[in-house]
């Protein structure tokens, strides 16, 4: 009885260690997160809340990379620090950009998905309802279209439902599935090693790379 009572009172602490350690350290959730992930053999290898939480990962995983694709809604991430010393290695011919921002011009009987997807943002952001990100997105390529250089940084328009970021490397990919009830930047990042998710959002942007006016 003794030694069932030690070792509840050990398996307790246990307990009681491991949460403390999920409230108090980010650093030993991801730690955790990575360790599940890798005894159920997923692809996932870190969850970060939101993009101000997986900014500093971003930004290393883009300093060691040579190939970069990025699908993305209105683009202000772009326009920050986040991407400024890739960009500054893809004028210099050291690395390749690829980004996909989504088409301003809807040919008749098209859906207008930047529209579907302003009227989602203006139920929760009464800023937006008039077109606002449209122009927002419209900026954003008047931002990088001086800085474009063939085969380095390059721009297309995709036509699709505003679904998610996907920012991609030769190592890993990071998702933010767009949700109908917040700004992307507030939703989850997920991020995957190479894998089947991995390869499955490289094939979209593929494909819809393929298919962009440029």
């Amino acid at each position: 009885m003794e030694i069932l009572r030690d070792i509840g009172t050990s398996l307790l602490a246990s307990a009681l260690f491991l949460v403390l350690v999920w409230v108090f350290s980010k650093t030993a959730r991801r730690l955790l997160r990575g360790l599940a992930a890798h005894l159920l053999h997923l692809d996932v290898e870190e969850v970060f809340a939101n993009s101000r939480d997986a900014a500093h990962d971003i930004k290393r995983e883009l300093s060691r990379a040579r190939e970069i694709s990025v699908l993305t809604g209105r683009g202000n991430e772009l326009q920050r620090d986040l991407f400024e010393e890739l960009f500054l290695r893809c004028r210099a011919r050291r690395s390749r950009c690829r980004i996909l921002l989504p088409k301003l011009d809807v040919p008749a009987g098209e859906p207008d998905w930047i529209a579907d997807r302003e009227e989602e943002i203006q139920v929760f952001d009464s800023a937006f309802g008039a077109g606002l990100l449209r122009r927002q997105i419209a900026a954003t390529y008047d931002y990088l279209a001086p800085i474009t250089m063939e085969g380095h940084l390059e721009i297309r328009g995709y036509g699709i439902p505003h679904i998610g970021r996907i920012i991609a490397t030769e190592r890993v990919v990071y998702l933010t599935p767009y949700s109908a009830d917040r700004h992307g930047r507030d939703s989850p990042v997920i991020k995957y090693h190479r894998g089947e998710t991995y390869d499955v959002l490289l094939r979209l942007i593929d494909k819809l790379w393929v298919g962009g006016p440029a």
